[in-house]
């Protein structure tokens, strides 16, 4: 009897060890489940914030890419990016933590996709080559001038080229120099001209005056040209020259000059001008035309651009431009010269541009009309795409 007593006592205790084993079992798992819910949760909040990083610097990005030099956009960038920074690593952390290496495997992945888009953005290929000057406050024109270096020919001539960011009034040039400037030389006799216009309408004729302006911009009538210069000097084409380099030396082009007539021979002096000074006159032109001119004025710029708008000649800088792009432009060729200087509006986003570029030595006059076309299109790629 005591045996049995004994017996039922030992079960009973085991029967009670066992229920507290049981529910302290049921006990952890619920906690374990609770735990569970609670990092799934973590992640799911943890994800959000990333996106959200993610999304805003996104957004920096493209604000640092139209206004790269702002230091409140510049701020903005960088704070987006270590907030996105700090996301991703937290993320990484509590992924962890919870999960097994695969999720390490997609952050990786993630990561490498992130740094392939911000190197494709704004570039037109690998920097080389460095530029004869900017203004120095402005980043993405340094690297613009830089890439488009890497872009231009090695074997095909010397190259000037000028690029000014109309949207930030800042500019910069490569191998910035004096250069021959075959029919480049007519804006600066557009210039004059438009200077002196009242004076010369009295004495030749409205009509004339600008029958003669629009042949020589639009179709590079080089007759149309030598008879403005006729005009300018009151008959005397000596002193028609004077006046162009009188208005050059007064609006600060002190590369431009002119040396002989269009057409004529070149043993007694040439044509010549820079990048930059054509850039200079056609951001007069364009910024007098906003009302935003804050340096030199020229007379009649509205109606200088006008003419530029209605240029024939465009399988230079106009050649490869998207649909709905205008260039207003003024091209210049000899045997060995290819140049092309325009302005380039109605753009993508807004950010309008004067481009200019000038050659000489060329030896494939087609190769170079090529490499004016695409440099271009690349140039208002990098900025308005």
């Amino acid at each position: 009897m005591k045996k049995n007593t004994f017996l039922y006592i030992v079960i009973a205790v085991l029967v009670i060890a066992l229920a507290g084993l049981g529910a302290l079992n049921v006990r952890t798992l619920d906690k374990l489940a609770s735990l569970q819910s609670k990092v799934n949760e973590l992640q799911k909040n943890v994800q959000e914030v990333s996106d959200s990083a993610a999304e805003l610097s996104s957004k920096a990005d493209q604000l640092d890419a139209l206004y790269p030099d702002d230091p409140t956009v510049a701020s903005a960038a960088a704070n987006a990016q270590t907030d996105s920074q700090a996301s991703s690593d937290a993320s990484d952390s509590d992924t962890q933590n919870s999960t097994d290496s695969a999720s390490q495997d997609s952050a990786s992945a993630d990561s490498k996709d992130s740094s392939s888009a911000a190197q494709e953005e704004g570039t037109l290929s690998p920097s080389s080559g460095s530029s004869t000057f900017t203004n120095n406050s402005d980043s993405s024109m340094d690297n613009v001038l830089n890439q488009v270096q890497s872009l231009l020919p090695t074997d095909n001539g010397t190259w000037s080229v000028y690029v000014c960011n109309l949207a930030k009034n800042t500019e910069g040039a490569i191998n910035d120099q004096q250069m021959q400037a075959a029919s480049l030389i007519k804006l600066y006799i557009m210039g004059a001209v438009y200077e002196d216009y009242d004076k010369l309408s009295a004495s030749y004729g409205k009509d004339s005056l600008d029958n003669n302006l629009n042949s020589m911009i639009t179709v590079s009538d080089n007759d149309a040209a030598n008879t403005l210069v006729n005009y300018l000097g009151s008959g005397d084409d000596a002193a028609g020259m004077a006046r162009v380099n009188k208005f050059c030396q007064d609006h600060g082009y002190t590369s431009t000059s002119m040396g002989r007539l269009l057409l004529a021979d070149n043993s007694n002096g040439d044509n010549y001008t820079s990048v930059k000074d054509c850039g200079k006159f056609l951001k007069t032109i364009y910024q007098q035309d906003k009302g935003t001119s804050t340096e030199d004025t020229l007379a009649g710029a509205e109606y200088m651009y006008h003419l530029l708008k209605m240029q024939t000649r465009q399988n230079k800088i106009p050649a490869q431009m998207p649909d709905g792009v205008k260039v207003a432009n003024k091209t210049g060729e000899l045997d060995t010269v290819e140049n092309d200087a325009g302005i380039i509006y109605d753009t993508a986003k807004g950010i309008d541009l004067v481009i200019c570029f000038m050659s000489q030595d060329v030896k494939d006059t087609s190769a170079a009309q090529s490499t004016i076309a695409e440099d271009s299109r690349a140039i208002y790629g990098y900025y308005n795409e």
